[in-house]
């Protein structure tokens, strides 16, 4: 069944190379800042690599933007295909990707969207949190030498290498790098778009009963639903696909995909 994800994993990939090389860029910037000797740490040079940072925020966004416009509608379509072929329709996708599934891929592209303009926010509020302390240490350093003004900046340039620069913070509290959690939102955002175009357009024709595919070292969570007949509806007798999610299927990180189930097929 990977042979499904192809398409999302290769615009998951586009993102997570977009949020890896703007992450590594602005913390270059950052500790070129925090390297240099409190003299030449002037608040105009300061401005400068702030200045120079919020523009890599600026065109990170921006970018973010435009993969969201492309990549979800695409990994949507894919997920059309798929359903068709499962159908055995053969129909080109102008005709397959009406305004519902327009206005769906839509919702989901504007959905991660605002994901990743939140991480943009943090991401600013962290380097503004950055550039502030070393400003209160100048000021310190100049009442009790610039040795500690030094420790300060040594102490932010151990914090940056140990974690990045922090994109989320989880409800446990860990602090995920930019890097990391542009994976997450990519990998899941992708294969959501996928399954979303399958599960309308299986539904669109009257398609109900699913099955759920099998794959070695499955998590604990979707064991229990691998293989079996789901209900689009809810109106069988079986299972519905809501209670399945419900239950954790299709968890960020999940590779399992639907298919028709052959209780549909023989039917």
């Amino acid at each position: 069944m990977a042979g499904e994800f192809a398409l999302s994993e290769a615009q998951a990939k586009r993102l997570i190379k977009l949020y890896d090389e703007a992450e590594k860029e602005m913390l270059s910037d950052i500790n070129r800042l925090l390297l240099k000797d409190p003299e030449s740490r002037t608040a105009a040079y300061q401005q400068q690599v702030l200045s120079r940072v919020r523009q890599i925020r600026g065109e990170l966004l921006e970018g973010s933007r435009t993969w969201c416009e492309e990549a979800i509608p695409a990994c949507y379509i894919d997920g059309i295909r798929y359903a068709n072929a499962e159908m055995g329709i053969d129909v080109g996708i102008s005709t397959g990707f009406g305004k519902i599934h327009q206005q769906a891929a839509q919702v989901l592209a504007e959905n991660t969207y605002a994901r990743l303009e939140d991480v943009n926010a943090i991401i600013g509020r962290q380097v503004d949190d950055i550039f502030r302390t070393l400003a209160l240490e100048s000021i310190r350093g100049s009442v009790v030498g610039y040795e500690t003004v030094q420790q300060a900046a040594r102490r932010l340039r151990d914090s940056l290498a140990e974690r990045g620069i922090t994109g989320f913070v989880a409800k446990n509290g860990a602090k995920w790098s930019l890097s990391k959690y542009a994976k997450l939102v990519a990998t899941e955002t992708t294969k959501q778009a996928f399954r979303e175009g399958t599960i309308n357009r299986l539904a669109e024709e009257g398609e109900d009963l699913i099955i759920i595919s099998h794959h070695a070292r499955a998590c604990p969570i979707c064991v229990p639903w691998e293989g079996r007949t789901l209900s689009l509806s809810g109106k069988s007798e079986y299972p519905s696909l809501d209670d399945a999610r419900g239950a954790g299927l299709f968890h960020p990180g999940c590779k399992h995909v639907i298919s028709l189930s052959w209780k549909a097929l023989k039917e």
